[in-house]
């Protein structure tokens, strides 16, 4: 059972207001057991051997995550995804807003899933603001994946801020941080994330930090699989795409938090790669080097 939250990106951005200071803004980024066989109990007249049964085949977590089969599904196909009319202006709007997308993402995963060995599963969707009591925990101003209720858990003031300062902007990070804690969802849905928790349960503290950020680089991956899939229905084009763009390129990790996301650089190189490939191919951050995931 997954008691760990995948928790979002962090975003530190600053834009200019008219008049004021320019603030800084934060926004979130969160074994089968083998049967053994039966043997019929045989006649005791005489004497029988019987073979010992085979032993399960272990397959190391790591190998099982820099070779999974999701890497070989090839492109995701578009499902003609558009935004809401309406942006995230106010909760009922960014509940509304998350809901669209993540209906979209619904449509979309399915075949990569199935075909990677998975068992398709929408996750749930809770819009809260303020506090949230989870299985996994909880944290202001974090959206965040609960592989316990297998839940994506949208946080909205801060989308909703990011809105009222440049709409576009808004509507980018709303619908990246949506598609990024989806991807964690496809990560537990196919075997990634579980042997993710069986890796980091052994690790030194600088081996869990590694492991979480190719956790998280992974998620901005596949999310970006599906918003390069859709980018023309989206409507991540002109303006939006240059919104887009510096969403990517300043997410990750800065102090005092954690080297747990990623950084910057790093989360830029994945994400653009994803969203021109539209392949979860490009997405195998368990075989990068550590240099690639910094």
């Amino acid at each position: 059972m997954a008691v760990v939250a995948a928790g979002g990106v962090f975003l530190f951005v600053k834009l200019a207001q008219g008049g004021g200071e320019e603030p800084t803004v934060a926004t979130p980024p969160t074994v089968t057991t083998p049967v053994r066989p039966t043997t019929a109990v045989p006649t005791p007249t005489k004497k029988t051997t019987t073979a010992a049964p085979p032993k399960p085949v272990q397959i190391n977590p790591a190998t099982y995550n820099a070779t999974h089969r999701l890497y070989k599904t090839g492109a995701m196909r578009t499902v003609n995804c558009k935004q809401a009319k309406t942006g995230p202006g106010n909760g009922a709007q960014a509940s509304a807003y998350f809901k669209a997308i993540k209906a979209c993402l619904d449509h979309a995963w399915p075949r990569q899933v199935g075909a990677a060995g998975g068992r398709f599963r929408s996750p749930g969707l809770v819009v809260w603001g303020g506090s949230v009591n989870t299985p996994c925990g909880s944290g202001p101003g974090r959206s965040f994946y609960c592989p316990t209720t297998h839940t994506i858990y949208m946080e909205s003031p801060s989308v909703i801020s990011f809105y009222k300062q440049n709409p576009t902007f808004g509507r980018m990070v709303g619908s990246f941080t949506v598609a990024h804690e989806y991807g964690h969802s496809v990560q537990w849905m196919t075997g990634l994330g579980e042997a993710y928790e069986k890796l980091r349960y052994d690790a030194t503290t600088d081996g869990q930090l590694l492991l979480s950020r190719r956790l998280e680089l992974q998620a901005s991956c596949l999310g970006n699989v599906f918003l390069g899939s859709n980018r023309g229905s989206y409507g991540i084009t002109g303006y939006a795409y240059q919104m887009w763009l510096y969403d990517v390129n300043n997410s990750g990790d800065r102090p005092p938090y954690p080297r747990d996301h990623g950084s910057t650089t790093s989360h830029g190189a994945w994400s653009r790669a994803a969203f021109a490939s539209r392949n979860p191919a490009s997405c195998n951050t368990w075989s990068a080097s550590p240099a690639r995931v910094s």
